[in-house]
Order: C-alpha cells, then structure tokens, then sequence
C-alpha cells in the first residue's frame, strides 16, 4: 500500500472515530450533564476498540498479533489520553473556551501523534 493511501485511510479511519466520540460527548455533557474534562476522557476509552480494530485490519494491516499490537497500542492511547486531558483541561477550565472548539484541536494534535507512532512502531511486526 501506497504512503498516500494509509494516510487516506487513516484520515477515514479518524473521521468515523471522531464523529463517533463528538457525538457521545455531546450526549455525555448535553443530556447526562458531566462535567466536559471527564466526559473527554470517557468518549476517548469508548472510542479505542473501534479505531483500534479499523487501523489493525484496514489502515496498518498489521503483521504482528494482537498481543504484541495491543501492548504498543495502548502505550500510544495513553500517551494520547494525557495529551487530550491537558488540552481540554487547560481550554475548557483555564481558557474557559467552548468544549468542541477544544477538542477539536485537541483532536488534530493526537491525530498527529497517533499517526507517527503507528506507522513507525505499534503496527509494525
């Protein structure tokens, strides 16, 4: 597979899970009513598996099993769920800045990271 084409599907692969994570957010916040740091971090843990099993068989194809992938990739989550905490944190509570203008910077920002680490190290055999 081409470079273009993974991050074609990496981008694809993003969209689906950002969708899927700003629409619980919303709901998590709008209609539950956490607190929007806290709602951040619970849509970040649901939205894993899905991102995870869409880059292991579709994006990264990768060659080494789930055992070894699993391990590298959570290293990577949580590098990426102090990065997304941070940000939402200082937006939303030092900023006072709206929760969905944070994330979605915050969203670039761990898109990037994530893209790094799994082409060059979690998805490789």
């Amino acid at each position: 597979m081409s470079n273009i084409e993974q991050v074609a599907r990496f981008i694809v692969v993003g969209l689906v899970t950002a969708l899927v994570y700003c629409g619980l957010l919303v709901f998590i916040v709008e209609v539950v009513g956490l607190w929007p740091v806290l709602a951040s971090g619970i849509c970040y843990v649901l939205t894993v598996a899905l991102n995870y099993l869409l880059h292991y068989h579709w994006t990264f194809t990768a060659t080494a099993g789930h055992a070894v992938v699993v391990n590298r990739y959570v290293v990577m989550l949580f590098g990426g769920f102090v990065l997304n905490s941070g940000v939402m944190y200082i937006g939303v509570n030092l900023m006072e800045w709206n929760c969905l203008l944070v994330q979605a910077g915050a969203i670039g920002l761990i898109a990037t990271w994530n893209f790094i680490l799994s082409s060059l190290w979690v998805f490789r055999g």
